[in-house]
């Protein structure tokens, strides 16, 4: 996989954290996404124990492994109730959706937390073998 970048002048990082700038992922409390940039060249899938290594939680704390598109499910898929402000969010997050999916392969979504609130990681392989990718707090009551 070759690594494609909009802009050739700047990195897939510094084109990823431009494009969660000021962006809020949408659950009980929106958050603020945030860029991952792990120089890790684990092979995929990057799992369990590993991860938790990274995160620094312990065997205690519930982590599992979703379907990497389910990141994006909520907030991709129109509802009748959605207003601008939401078609606009949903907008800002389809060009987060490309930009991964154009420059990461293996990707995996991963969340570490209780019922309630978790720690959401979608995170992908960039040419190098590097992980990278979001990190974000999602709480569902």
């Amino acid at each position: 996989m070759s690594e494609i970048i909009q802009n050739p002048e700047k990195t897939f990082v510094e084109l990823l954290t431009e494009s969660v700038s000021g962006v809020f992922y949408p659950s009980e409390s929106d958050e603020k996404i945030k860029v991952i940039d792990w120089q890790a060249d684990n092979p995929a899938p990057f799992d369990t124990i590993l991860f938790r290594r990274y995160i620094g939680v312990t065997p205690a704390v519930r982590v599992e492994v979703l379907q990497w598109e389910k990141f994006f499910d909520s907030i991709l898929v129109e509802k009748d109730w959605w207003s601008d402000f939401e078609k606009e969010r949903a907008a800002k997050f389809l060009i987060i959706k490309d930009l991964i999916t154009m420059n990461l392969e293996n990707l995996e979504y991963i969340r570490a937390g209780n019922h309630v609130e978790f720690e959401a990681y979608l995170i992908g392989q960039d040419i190098e073998g590097k992980w990278k990718g979001l990190k974000t707090l999602i709480i569902e009551s």
